[in-house]
């Protein structure tokens, strides 16, 4: 078995991450990973148990939670701070070409110095004077996927020329995969601030991801094109080989399968859900 100082890759400070052996019984888990309704940010929530000097630097704001959210395809990389172990992490769609990875991890904000102890939950290598310094990665877990979904995909652009209540969907290839959604001022407005009408809304963006899902099964799939066909137009982009995992996992066929319906696929993932009768009205189901 390797020893915590070999276990730590020469860091000057302990490090609660898989493999190391800095804490004697640290563990570091995320759980939740909820997407957020925008399809750009998931909200996590950091678990530390058995590692008190951790507990500790985050109790006294000298460390925060954090997430690392990147997409190697763009080199986008973005570094998110949070005090609280619940955090939801945002980041840019326009910028990404495809599902981002997620890394949490803990990262010390304030310059530390202190002898190390027992209590603090550390291997015996680390009971000694460290110095941990601002920036510095004390914990770090494994890099997780976020799952694609079509909301992701769709761009939202107000357009002065469409008359009120529509829009229109089309393709863009330009810097990755991603469907650009032109529509009316009044529905954009409503779109954003649906003012305690969210059922209305959703059943809009499912219309729309009806339409998404049409223009995915008629332009992107050639006539010969199947599930094994990996010349498939739509396979050039990780976002969409990505949505086609997300379906599969969902136990719905994908846009090149026989038998796809738009229309039926949409509702199953975002179903309409009718208002509830008033008072003295009686339900159809009644």
């Amino acid at each position: 078995m390797s020893r915590a100082s070999e276990a730590v890759r020469s860091m000057p400070y302990p490090v609660l991450e898989p493999g190391s052996l800095s804490y004697e019984n640290g563990e570091y888990a995320v759980s939740g990973l909820e997407m957020g309704a925008d399809g750009a940010s998931v909200a996590l929530k950091h678990e530390i148990a058995g590692a008190p000097l951790l507990e500790s630097l985050l109790r006294e704001r000298k460390a925060k939670y954090a997430c690392l959210v990147s997409a190697p395809s763009t080199g986008y990389r973005r570094l998110e701070l949070s005090d609280e172990a619940a955090q939801t992490v945002s980041w840019d769609s326009r910028n990404i070409g495809e599902p981002p990875m997620l890394r949490p991890l803990i990262v010390a904000v304030e310059e530390e110095k202190r002898c190390l102890k027992p209590e603090d939950g550390v291997a015996e290598e680390w009971r000694r004077p460290v110095e941990i310094p601002v920036g510095a990665r004390l914990a770090l877990h494994e890099y997780l996927r976020v799952n694609s979904s079509l909301h992701q995909l769709i761009e939202l652009i107000q357009d002065e020329e469409i008359e009120p209540g529509g829009f229109i969907v089309s393709a863009c290839t330009d810097g990755g995969f991603s469907f650009q959604v032109k529509a009316a001022k009044n529905l954009c407005t409503f779109l954003q601030n649906p003012q305690g009408y969210g059922e209305h809304r959703m059943s809009v963006l499912t219309h729309m991801a009806g339409r998404c899902f049409e223009l995915l099964q008629k332009d992107y799939v050639p006539a010969d094109s199947g599930p094994d066909n990996e010349d498939s137009d739509w396979q050039a982009f990780p976002n969409l080989r990505a949505l086609y995992a997300f379906l599969q996992g969902k136990g719905l066929p994908g846009w090149d399968e026989d038998g796809f319906d738009p229309a039926k696929v949409a509702t199953k993932l975002y179903p309409h859900t009718p208002p509830k009768p008033q008072n003295g009205e009686v339900d159809a189901d009644d």
